[in-house]
């Protein structure tokens, strides 16, 4: 038998508890126990106007005619089917090419989601379920845990240009400041109220060894219950990870001191930051502008849509900053985190015909732990779907099962890529 002061007890006792409730609180400032299964986070990086299919894992179906300026030259084969753009995400981390989903979704409709288009749109159609909730909350709500920010987002607009009601008391706020996110979270030091993680650890201990004999006598139906001792003892033994700061997030995503929102940096090391201080579920990026990425341009042999992009990407030709290297940033510093589970989604509204014009659904990328490489319903060479493309919902419920969501929420899910 283990001693314990009657103090410690207590604190741990306290520990003891949320573990065992199956608390997700995760941050350096909190001293309480993770949860036996892994957190998870949604992180959704959209390109209003849409994103062509090339960037998306489709690229080889241009490469005869050099459609969007394809050639055999500028794609990388990624495996299984998998086809991109060489110099921007074919330049991802190697964790993230191995475990790079592409999935298609036809929403049907080949139009912006503007202020002056708000009930209509390939945005509006990938984000809203039936036009009355918002796909991003109401992941949120069914990812559980207990975030004071379970879902936000980041940009210069609500996501489909609509503050989205409420789900279930599942708010979609935004986040302006990367230093008020900070210090929302509490993550600007640790909490001296805490409980105490070694204590608690040994009080789990302590009740192991003092139900041993009914644990004994009833294997069966007491197994759960001394694997989830088990589990939370190791989560309390382990070190709490190191605070997050603001230098440290400065400095890794360049962002020269300015903690304000107002870049595409800014945006990918604010989720970072809402992952790690907050445990936020579901994080919404989507790029500053009106249909931002609406590149109709030809050049009298085809749309220069996929060259317009790629500088857009790559922050040349006049686009200003580079958008690829802070989503490799953040990816390679959080996609294959120990004791997490982050899904990210790098999509558009829609995706480009040959002529420059819009088609009629997206091809999603997906990344993640749980996710296998390869595609799963791609468009053709005319970057045109088949008819039984499934739909957002299908996608969402793509996302669920990435993310180990129990109960599918949205459905079964149709696309074959989740390990």
């Amino acid at each position: 038998m283990k001693n314990l002061s009657r103090r410690g007890l207590l604190k741990g006792a306290l520990a003891a508890a949320g573990a065992a409730a199956g608390s997700r609180i995760v941050g350096p400032w909190v001293g309480e126990a993770h949860a036996a299964t892994e957190p998870a986070h949604f992180v959704h990086i959209f390109f209003n106007g849409g994103l062509n299919a090339l960037f998306a894992g489709c690229a080889d179906k241009f490469v005869s005619g050099n459609v969007f300026g394809v050639t055999s030259t500028n794609i990388k084969n990624v495996g299984n089917g998998v086809f991109t753009d060489a110099a921007t995400f074919g330049t991802l981390p190697q964790f993230a090419l191995d475990h790079w989903a592409a999935i298609g979704m036809r929403h049907n409709n080949a139009l912006h989601t503007t202020p002056q288009n708000l009930r209509s749109g390939g945005e509006r159609a990938i984000l809203t379920n039936n036009g009355t909730t918002c796909y991003l909350n109401e992941l949120a709500y069914h990812m559980g845990g207990n975030s004071a920010f379970k879902a936000v987002y980041f940009g210069d607009r609500a996501p489909a240009y609509q503050n989205q009601p409420a789900f279930k008391g599942v708010p979609l706020q935004r986040v302006s400041d990367l230093k008020n996110a900070l210090s929302a979270a509490g993550a600007e030091a640790p909490n001296p109220d805490a409980p105490d993680r070694a204590a608690a650890a040994m009080a789990l201990e302590t009740s192991d060894e003092i139900s041993e004999r009914q644990i004994t006598t009833n294997p069966g139906r007491l197994t759960t219950l001394t694997d989830s001792y088990a589990s939370a003892v190791a989560s309390l033994k382990k070190p709490l990870p190191p605070p997050v700061t603001f230098a440290e997030i400065n400095t890794a995503y360049g962002l020269g001191g300015t903690s304000a929102v107002n870049s595409w940096a800014s945006m990918l090391a604010g989720a970072e930051i809402m992952i790690r201080a907050a445990g936020t579920n579901v994080i919404n990026i989507c790029d500053f502008g009106l249909a931002s990425w609406d590149f109709h341009q030809t050049n009298g042999a085809g749309s220069l849509n996929g060259t317009f992009s790629r500088n857009k990407l790559t922050g040349t030709g006049g686009f200003g900053a580079n958008r690829i290297n802070p989503i490799k940033t953040f990816i390679s510093r959080m996609l294959n985190a120990p004791d997490r589970n982050v899904v990210v989604c790098v999509s558009g509204e829609l995706v480009r015909l040959p002529n420059g014009d819009h088609g009629d659904g997206t091809v999603a990328m997906l990344f993640g732990k749980h996710l296998k490489r390869g595609l799963s319903f791609p468009v053709n060479a005319q970057a045109r779907f088949a008819a039984n493309t499934p739909g957002p919902r299908a996608f969402w419920a793509a996302v669920a099962a990435a993310l180990k969501v129990p109960g599918e929420p949205f459905g079964a899910n149709p696309h074959p890529l989740i390990a």
